[in-house]
Parts: C-alpha cells; structure tokens; sequence
C-alpha cells in the first residue's frame, strides 16, 4: 500500500477569491493604523512622564518657597508658577493621546467587525470592490495620521495645542 500524497493548500485559487482580494487591500491598512497607534501610545507616555518628573521637581521648589517665602523675590514665584503651568499642559496633552488612540481603535475594530460580516459576501470581489473598501475607510478617519498613512494628502497632526475629542 502507498502513502497517500501530501494535500497541498490551493494558494493559487486563493489570491482569486474575492475575500483575499479585500483582506490583501485592507489589512495592510488596519497595520499602519495599528502602528500609528503604538508610536502615538510611546510618544504620550513619554510626554507625559516627563511632564510628571517636571512637575514634582517644580512641586518640591513651591514646598520650599512657601516654607521661607520672605526670603524669595515674587519674580521667582512667577517664575515657578510659569513654569508649572507650561508641565500641567504638556500633561494634559500627554493625556489627551488616550481619547485620540481611544478613536482610533474603535474604527479599526469597528472596521475589522465589518469585514468579518461581510466575508460571505465577497466570493467574487475584486479589485474596485477592495478600492471601494478603502475610500469607506478613509471616510471615518478622524485624526490626520489615520488619512497620512492611508495615503491620502492630509497634513501632519498638529502638534502645537491641546486637541479636544
């Protein structure tokens, strides 16, 4: 009796089924969506935790500065207080990169459900059907780095202020 030939995968008729042609447009799209993510989460952590470092040190100099006041000029209190104003927003918008990746990832999910539901329905999608895909994509982003790495014209996000979401 002889052994029975390995089954191999029909990789071939597999790039023609509608759903691979959705999943090999789309996917590589949720991948930078996610990449984006995971350097906005770095870069908040990292804004923030400086923010937090500046803001205890300038904590410890107001605790001595009220315990001697007489013996500091109020340019220096001004001074203090500037300064800790400038650390609570750098804070704050440290903090804020939680409601924009919050976003972010409520559409990639919301994107990934979407395709699961519809897979049935692409056996026959082809190329316009995956381009159709991607502009519906691109029609719920809601920062600019989601429409940067898209690969749309849009700007760079705007790092000069506090954005509210």
């Amino acid at each position: 009796m002889s052994e029975p030939a390995p089954v191999q995968a029909p990789v071939a008729s597999l790039m023609a089924d509608g759903t691979v042609v959705i999943a090999q447009a789309v996917l590589p799209v949720w991948g930078r969506q996610l990449d984006v993510i995971h350097e906005q989460l770095n870069s908040g952590i990292t804004e923030l935790t400086r923010a937090l470092v500046a803001i205890d040190g300038l904590h410890g100099e107001l605790a001595q500065l009220r315990a001697v006041p007489a013996q500091r000029p109020q340019a220096e209190y001004d001074r203090l207080v500037a300064e800790l104003q400038a650390h609570i927003e750098q804070a704050v918008s440290g903090l804020q990169i939680g409601d924009r990746l919050s976003q972010m990832l409520t559409l990639v999910r919301g994107d990934m459900q979407r395709l699961i539901d519809h897979m049935p329905l692409l056996g026959d999608a082809g190329l316009h059907q995956a381009e159709q895909w991607l502009e519906e994509l691109r029609a719920r982003y809601t920062t600019p780095e989601q429409h940067s790495v898209h690969g749309s014209e849009s700007a760079a996000p705007d790092s000069s202020g506090v954005d509210y979401f």
